[in-house]
C-alpha cells in the first residue's frame, strides 16, 4: 500500500482529536487516563483514525493507528503533535503529502513505516 494513500486518512485523524476531547483538551498523550492507561489525546487519535480509515477492517485499522501513534509518540513531543493538529485545522484545504513530509516528517514516516 502506498505511502499516499493511508496519509490522509491517518493525518485527518489529527484533526478530531482536539474537536473530541469531551472533558477538556489535553494537554499531553497520557491525560485523562481511562482504565486501561490509555490517556484522552491517545484514545481519541486512535479512534478518528480507525474511523477514517473505514476502507479497512476494524483489525487492520486499529492495528495500523495503534502503529502510527507509538512511531509518533516515539519521535515527536507532544507539542510537535499538536502544531500538526494545528497546521491541519488551520490549512485543511491546501494539507499536501510533501507539505507533510517538509513540516513534519516524523508524521509522515510514522504512517510509512506502519503502512507496509
Amino acid at each position: 500500500m502506498h505511502r499516499s494513500n493511508r496519509l490522509l486518512p491517518v493525518a485527518l485523524a489529527a484533526l478530531v482529536l482536539v474537536g473530541c476531547a469531551n472533558s477538556g483538551v489535553p494537554k499531553g498523550w497520557d491525560e485523562q487516563a481511562d482504565e486501561s492507561g490509555r490517556g484522552l489525546a491517545e484514545r481519541n487519535f486512535v479512534d478518528a483514525c480507525v474511523e477514517a480509515n473505514d476502507n479497512l477492517s476494524i483489525s487492520r485499522a486499529t492495528s495500523l493507528c495503534e502503529c502510527v501513534l507509538a512511531e509518533v509518540q516515539g519521535s515527536a513531543t507532544y507539542a510537535d503533535f499538536e502544531k500538526l493538529n494545528d497546521h491541519f485545522k488551520n490549512n485543511s484545504d491546501t494539507v499536501t503529502e510533501s507539505g507533510l513530509a517538509d513540516l513534519f516528517p516524523w508524521f509522515t514516516n510514522a504512517v510509512a513505516s506502519c503502512a507496509t
